[in-house]
């Protein structure tokens, strides 16, 4: 036996993909990797929360080297990707969802950007809608007043001045930018950086984790960035609940992250007494989603 100890080599990069009954999309983006990975070397950690689509058996039987993680229940995108944060030690870690998939160098041009811009916690890539068009997918940090104006007026008068002002609309999407925050559908976070700041935070199920890491970058003196050198297509909502009731449950999930975000970050201040309007803005949000789903359903 030889006396030398074997050594594990970390990893420079990890991808965590939280998979809850999205197997069709799942496949697309894990072929789409394997198409184009990254130079470097890579890991990909999928967490399953509970799948009952036939995940866990397709990647068992196809993708052996992927590190697997099972969950008996749902236990929610953020805690979910956490698994994956404290399962791996790479030097940066890709979340990225499950009807994502990825373009020749789109995980490449993430790292390289990353390591050229050592200021920055977090980056989000250029992405792509199914039909081709650019997602809004970088943002503001809007004020109390300009995000319930786009809360109540985003779905009826997309184009409104709040909306447009809170989704960055102004900013050329081919152009590297800082910004307050990028979609948790893909980002590049440094390993460095969440040790400052922690990992997700676990009280946000679904939605608004990622405006809350991003914040917490910016407090502890890291930038956020909008990278367009990168490029992934998303798929919206493919990791969603689907129709009628799934999405009545994913706006009312939308509402209480954002109701929660409020609460963790303005209850010390004078903002606190807004919270009956706070309230009642993010239920006409699920009143209106409500509604939507009624009618969609008659036609």
């Amino acid at each position: 036996m030889s006396d030398f100890k074997k050594v594990k080599k970390t990893k420079d990069l990890t991808v965590s993909i939280v998979s809850y009954n999205s197997l069709n999309f799942l496949k697309e983006c894990l072929g789409s990797i394997s198409k184009n990975p990254p130079s470097l070397n890579y890991e990909i950690i999928v967490v399953d929360n509970a799948s009952t689509d036939g995940t866990v058996d397709f990647l068992k039987n196809n993708y052996p080297e992927i590190k697997l993680i099972l969950n008996t229940t749902n236990i929610g995108f953020a805690a979910a990707n956490n698994q994956a944060i404290k399962n791996s030690d790479s030097k940066y870690i890709i979340l990225m969802n499950s009807d994502c998939e990825v373009y020749e160098k789109s995980l490449d041009n993430l790292v390289e950007f990353m390591d050229s811009n050592s200021d920055a916690g977090i980056a989000g890539p250029k992405i792509i809608n199914s039909d081709g068009t650019v997602q809004m997918s970088c943002r503001r940090f809007p004020s109390l007043f300009d995000a319930a104006a786009h809360n109540i007026l985003g779905d009826i008068f997309p184009d409104n001045p709040f909306s447009k002002k809170y989704k960055l609309a102004d900013i050329p999407r081919d152009n590297t930018s800082r910004v307050d925050w990028v979609s948790g559908s893909c980002m590049i976070i440094r390993r460095e950086a969440l040790k400052d700041t922690g990992v997700l935070d676990e009280r946000y199920f679904m939605y608004v984790e990622d405006v809350d890491i991003c914040y917490r970058m910016w407090q502890k003196g890291w930038a956020v960035y909008y990278c367009p050198d990168a490029e992934i297509m998303h798929h919206i909502g493919g990791s969603a609940e689907g129709n009628g009731i799934g999405k009545i449950k994913s706006s009312y999930r939308m509402q209480k992250s954002a109701f929660h975000f409020f609460w963790k970050n303005y209850r010390k201040s004078w903002k606190i007494l807004l919270i009956p309007f706070i309230v009642l803005v993010l239920g006409f949000r699920v009143f209106l989603t409500v509604i939507k789903t009624i009618f969609s359903k008659r036609k």
